[in-house]
């Protein structure tokens, strides 16, 4: 089986590009829409950046279960205890890494951009629809979201997400498709 070399998941059908890259669906459809986002797995290298993105209050006082910053060895614990079948991705726009988008082994999806200065550039959008068609044998997809948290309501709306619960400050909504 070919390996996506975006992504670098295992892909039944590749769509090879001009420059003989082996793509898979999703990957090729972001390559379509807008050549400079990328997606691939977070890797090792990458832990001190997204340590910094975790650690700034304007990004984790979104996150459910994360309210302070948080040090190396829990961030690298966090890291190093992922589920198989959780998948974290770095999100990359003109060749600068610019966010983080996963899915957990419970099928829910998260989203955030640490480099606030790709925020309005579609980014965010092209990143989430790739994660759903990505991921789109594993619906429904879930994702739950703070409720004063605006744009990212916006964001999952526009996607295609629609409201399903709450529960206290929090807002679920769900994805099938």
């Amino acid at each position: 089986m070919a390996t996506c070399d975006d992504c670098r998941l295992p892909i039944e059908r590749s769509l090879s590009t001009e420059k003989k890259r082996v793509l898979c669906d999703p990957c090729s459809s972001l390559h379509d829409l807008d050549s400079s986002i990328r997606m691939r797995p977070v890797e090792r290298g990458d832990l001190e950046l997204l340590l910094a993105w975790r650690s700034n209050p304007e990004i984790y006082r979104h996150f459910r279960v994360q309210d302070e910053p948080l040090n190396w060895d829990e961030h690298v614990e966090w890291y190093e205890s992922r589920s198989d079948n959780r998948y974290d991705f770095l999100i990359r726009y003109e060749k600068r890494r610019i966010g983080v988008v996963s899915i957990d082994a419970d099928d829910e999806v998260g989203i955030y951009l640490g480099d606030f200065s790709a925020h309005g550039h579609g980014v965010a959008t092209a990143a989430l629809e790739w994660i759903c068609n990505r991921f789109a044998d594993r619906t429904p997809l879930t994702a739950e979201i703070h409720e004063n948290n605006e744009p990212s309501k916006n964001l999952f709306k526009r996607c295609g997400f629609e409201k399903s619960a709450t529960d206290g400050d929090w807002v679920q909504y769900i994805y099938e498709s």
